[in-house]
């Protein structure tokens, strides 16, 4: 009988007033063998860790969102953080469940339930979602739909390895052509055009743009050259090449909507970085240390690079 494979979830929410819910779903979760990667923020704890959380939902299997009576705290920008991550998750085109609870008035909604009244028309246009009103409701409906999903990705967990003798054999290593200094930069040199996702909000509005952005790979290199010399892992070097190139995306940005007033969470994916480090590791610029996933990426001696 095959393994059943296991799944990051991030479950979505507000702190207070759903902490019974919150463990209900869990529970459920974990009999699908799924495990939440997300956490409630407390406005009474550490500052809000939006790099984080974003690093939380991309490395999710699927986004469950569980709407209660409060929007949730709000960001600088004036949408809550509930909402941003609803948001990203729906940019990355991760898989959304929304649940929400149906307790608004018809009329005389205070601010509050304005704004969560329109966050709810905004989940059920672009959402599959079920509406509850009772705990017991609520979670009929998770269990219905956390046992019809059929999510990509997951993992086998690690099983004990069977010890075995293995013969000694010699090793043929194949050998590639070394490049001199002079040519590695010359092929360094190469523009490459990133496609850049970055938030605009206009008048109130926020909206996902893209943008591409020509670029040559030693001028990269540069903006990232700091952290190569003692050694970086990928999410840091990427958080970092993110920060390099802000400026230029929102000044792209900010020319195609001129009525914009800001430029937030410019993004470079994963796979198109890791072809930005394979492709500087091809030409001997930089190498990985470590185990696969927890490389710790330096840059490489004698490149020339300053």
């Amino acid at each position: 009988m095959p393994e059943q494979k296991h799944h990051l979830v991030y479950l979505a929410s507000t702190a207070q007033g759903l902490e019974l819910e919150r463990y209900e779903i869990e529970r459920h979760m974990a009999r699908h063998h799924m495990i939440n990667s997300g956490f409630a923020y407390l406005e009474d704890a550490s500052p809000y860790d939006w790099s984080l959380v974003r690093q939380q939902i991309e490395k999710s299997d699927l986004f469950i969102l569980l709407l209660g009576d409060d929007y949730g705290p709000m960001a600088p920008t004036g949408i809550s953080y509930l909402h941003r991550e609803f948001v990203h998750a729906k940019s990355l085109g991760k898989p959304v469940l929304a649940f929400i609870k149906n307790t608004l008035p018809e009329k005389n909604l205070t601010e509050e339930q304005r704004r969560l009244n329109g966050f709810h028309r905004i989940v059920t246009q672009q959402a599959p979602y079920k509406l509850w009103h009772l705990r017991d409701e609520l979670m009929t409906h998770v269990k219905a739909t956390l046992a019809s999903q059929k999510l990509e990705g997951g993992w086998l967990p690690v099983t004990a390895p069977t010890v075995t003798t293995v013969p000694q054999v010699a090793e043929e290593i194949e050998q590639k052509p070394k490049l001199t200094v002079k040519q590695r930069l010359s092929r360094a040199r190469q523009v490459v055009s990133l496609q850049i996702a970055a938030k605009v909000y206009e008048a109130g509005n926020l909206s996902r743009e893209e943008v591409f952005l020509p670029v040559r790979l030693d001028q990269l290199l540069q903006g990232v050259l700091h952290l190569l010399r003692t050694g970086a892992s990928e999410d840091r070097l990427r958080s970092q090449l993110e920060s390099v190139i802000s400026k230029s995306v929102s000044e792209q940005l900010l020319k195609r909507h001129p009525k914009a007033h800001a430029v937030d969470d410019v993004r470079i994916s994963r796979g198109q970085f890791q072809q930005i480090l394979k492709s500087w590791e091809s030409l001997g610029l930089v190498n990985a240390e470590g185990n696969p996933g927890r490389s710790v990426w330096k840059v490489a001696e004698l490149t020339g690079v300053s």
